[in-house]
């Protein structure tokens, strides 16, 4: 997993004329920014208050990350991260394990070691480059950015002068993202718009065997209540998830597609493969990374005349894998291995048929139907490079925490 998260730092005196603080950080959420800080210093606390609760709410709605700048109860109140700067840690060491998750700014490598060493979440590192904001003051450079993170274990965001022209030079350096503040107030849509898809294929993920090591496939009907199916999928991606497909079956044509680009956003944010159930078409409209097939839907080899990326196929018996392998998939999904409500109507093929599959198999082999953490156990050195599973995940309160636990298995 290889963690990119584009963010925006609000600063509505930047803002063009006329443009409300809100109804840019609306445009920013819907343009794909994954992140926004709600940084606002020329505001007096009472205004910073009277904004937060409509930018907490935006971002939430499309599944953006909201950060609260410096306000601690505000950060409590709506449970959203916290950015300090590295005095204010000094001066509320305990604020860490009263707030979730808590971003420190930093301006030397031995500041953002002792952020880590207090418990910050995740370090800013700046300014990178020549900024407006800082006139006058030297950039650090790029190896500034690659000292910082070559010298702490928890994420690195890089900030200052960071614009479409130097995005390869922060990925390239390490970073776990960027943040910009001037270009996100004021640059046209159009300009923000290429950032964000040159940001989105930067960390377009590459598929290899080890990808299916713990493969998720949604089903919205284990959401909790407020809680959306990107931020499920997200919370899952944190626990060790290491591939997605989107399998909504309930849901008419425009939903599908809002969920599944929503779910994208998320997935390339952390280079996690993501694939679509069944739909080539949606599969190449929005872009995913790939198409699951059933038995019963085009053939491989028929999908790639048309969708170019990863091609997954179930396969029940040995027959319909040696298929898959001529058809052109890239991998087999073999199951259902146990019994499953998910499809209740299939008989389970058990863990002799699994093993005949992956014996012949010249694929990538992943099982699914019926795993949770009281029989994966009963999977290692059947051949298989992972599991599928759905209610094991999706069905916790915990998702991230029953993600964890089902990858730190040994399957090999």
């Amino acid at each position: 997993m290889r963690r990119f998260i584009l963010s925006a730092v609000t600063d509505s005196s930047l803002l063009p004329p006329g443009i409300p603080l809100l109804e840019r950080i609306e445009f920013l959420c819907r343009a794909g920014v994954r992140r926004i800080v709600l940084r606002e210093k020329r505001t007096s606390d009472p205004e910073y208050e009277g904004v937060a609760e409509g930018f907490v709410s935006i971002c939430r709605k499309h599944c953006v990350i909201p950060v609260i700048a410096h306000r601690k109860e505000l950060a409590v109140r709506y449970d959203t991260e916290l950015q300090l700067s590295m005095d204010e840690l000094r001066k509320d060491p305990d604020i860490v394990r009263e707030v979730r998750f808590v971003g420190v700014s930093v301006h030397s490598v031995e500041e953002a070691k002792e952020a880590e060493s207090m418990g910050a979440s995740t370090v800013t590192a700046g300014h990178i480059f020549a900024t407006d904001c800082k006139k006058g003051v030297p950039e650090r450079g790029i190896q500034f950015l690659k000292d910082v993170i070559n010298n702490v274990r928890i994420p690195v965001y890089a900030i200052g002068g960071i614009d479409t022209d130097v995005i390869d030079d922060i990925y390239n350096a390490g970073a776990s993202g960027a943040c910009l503040m001037s270009t996100m107030m004021n640059a046209s849509e159009e300009h923000i718009d290429s950032l964000v898809r040159k940001c989105f294929d930067i960390n377009k993920p590459v598929f290899k065997k080890e990808c299916l090591a713990l493969y998720a496939v949604t089903d919205r009907k284990w959401l909790k209540e407020g809680e959306s199916l990107a931020s499920a999928v997200e919370k899952a991606i944190l626990g060790g998830v290491t591939m997605v497909q989107i399998r909504e079956k309930d849901l008419d044509r425009k939903s599908f597609i809002r969920e599944a680009e929503q779910c994208l956003r998320v997935c390339r944010s952390y280079g996690i493969p993501m694939m679509i159930n069944d739909d080539v078409s949606i599969a190449k409209e929005i872009g995913a990374d790939g198409v699951h097939l059933g038995q019963d839907d085009m053939s491989p080899k028929e999908a790639s005349q048309s969708f170019k990326g990863i091609i997954g196929v179930s396969a029940h018996d040995v027959e319909e894998a040696e298929k898959a392998y001529r058809d052109g998939a890239d991998y087999i999904g073999c199951g259902a291995v146990f019994s499953t409500t998910t499809k209740s109507n299939t008989k389970a093929l058990g863990i002799d048929g699994l093993k005949a599959i992956t014996k012949v198999s010249k694929l990538p082999v992943v099982a699914i139907g019926g795993i949770d953490l009281n029989n994966i156990s009963l999977l290692k050195d059947t051949g298989i490079c992972g599991v599928a599973v759905v209610s094991a995940i999706f069905s916790n309160n915990d998702i991230t925490g029953s993600a964890k636990r089902l990858r730190d298995v040994e399957l090999h």
